[in-house]
């Protein structure tokens, strides 16, 4: 069984490689050319960098700083969160009942020996879900992929004066509400990559408009 496993997450973990280090490049290469074209944009311009002569003109160069700084850093945090909710979604639709729901019931029991049953408002549940969340990390969880979609799963759960009006407990409720949130959070989605992508190039097409 253990074999089992650790075969599986070695081709999930390949997988992740895989697709970040795609995302990676694609970014990278994007990047530079960013950088070269429109450095060699400004360098046929006969004004100077931080010339006012021509606003439109100066506004192109400060979008294209702004870019050359804030991009970057968006495509790599949208590329790891898009290799994440890919490989989380594949997780979770193959082996959520042998492998997330039993790591979560293994956490849920050890924080309910150890925390008293007074939970009685949206207060309390909130500050029991953050101290379950705190429990998970610190957990001895045999996978790391499955302790991030633990943790991330809970931190999407959210409550409401509803639950507190049912009669079952705030564990029953918790487990029920990390279901549904699995299924609907681990869609892989990477759309806010490629707008950054394009965003690069439109900058680069402004630009050569406006010299």
């Amino acid at each position: 069984m253990m074999k089992t496993q650790l075969s599986y997450f070695k081709k999930m973990g390949i997988l992740g490689t895989k697709t970040l280090v795609k995302y990676y490049l694609v970014a990278i290469v994007s990047t530079l050319l960013y950088l070269v074209i429109g450095s060699f944009q400004f360098k046929n311009s006969h004004d100077a960098f931080f010339s006012m002569i021509s606003h439109v003109q100066t506004a192109g160069k400060f979008l294209w700083l702004i870019g050359l700084i804030l991009l970057p850093v968006l495509l790599f945090l949208f590329s790891n969160r898009y290799v994440f909710s890919k490989i989380a979604s594949i997780v979770v639709e193959e082996r959520q009942d042998d492998l997330i729901l039993p790591a979560f019931d293994k956490v849920l029991l050890i924080f309910q020996s150890n925390q008293p049953d007074v939970i009685q408002n949206a207060a309390d549940y909130t500050f029991a879900k953050l101290k379950l969340i705190n429990d998970v990390k610190n957990t001895q969880i045999e996978n790391a992929w499955v302790k991030r979609i633990l943790v991330f799963g809970l931190n999407k759960v959210k409550f409401d004066r509803l639950d507190l009006d049912h009669n079952e407990s705030f564990y029953t409720i918790l487990k029920s509400k990390f279901i549904q949130v699995l299924e609907i959070l681990t869609a892989p989605n990477s759309r806010p990559f490629w707008v950054c992508i394009v965003a690069q190039w439109l900058i680069l097409l402004f630009i050569w408009f406006t010299n």
